[in-house]
């Protein structure tokens, strides 16, 4: 007899596939693809917007992701690298490449006793710099640095994260 290991949230997740399947197949198809070695969901990330500019995910206050009232650092962590990977995901349509996060950091400024908003963009510039270094080099490096916002707008956390980049190789036909 087949016993099935239960993950909290799966049928959000499901859920959430669905509602991206609608808007681009490919995406879905990846983010489902990875979803084992995704371990954001059991926090209660929630995506909020995933535009090709910046992806908004929402990290609501729960009794999984806190500790005494307060959102654990490594739960804002993880939603804080959930956006950065999405946001890469839809660069990397355009111009494929593999990345691994390096290096992260997070610094609370205040408690963290309600819902947190992170939003995440790249800007242009520093998106073509990126992509000519892999373009010349076939590698590159980048540093991200961003806030989380509490539902009121005060700010609730930094994050740094460092990207290192690797060109994707062609195989000639």
């Amino acid at each position: 007899q087949m016993r099935h290991n239960k993950i909290i949230g799966w049928e959000n997740f499901l859920g959430f596939v669905e509602r991206i399947q609608k808007f681009s197949p490919w995406l879905s198809r990846q983010i489902a693809k990875r979803a084992s070695e995704w371990p954001f969901w059991p926090s209660g990330v929630q995506i909020r917007d995933w535009r090709d500019d910046q992806v908004w995910v929402q990290l609501p206050l729960s009794f999984r992701n806190s500790i005494d009232g307060e959102a654990v650092q490594g739960h804002m962590l993880l939603a804080a690298e959930l956006t950065t990977r999405l946001l890469l995901l839809r660069y990397a349509r355009e111009f494929p490449f593999r990345y691994r996060v390096t290096n992260s950091a997070v610094e609370t400024h205040r408690p963290v006793d309600q819902t947190v908003d992170i939003k995440f963009s790249i800007g242009f510039e520093e998106w073509e710099r990126i992509r000519l270094e892999m373009a010349r080099e076939s590698t590159a490096r980048a540093e991200f640095a961003f806030p989380a916002l509490l539902a009121d707008g005060r700010l609730a956390a930094s994050f740094t994260l460092h990207v290192a980049f690797e060109l994707e190789k062609f195989l000639p036909a």
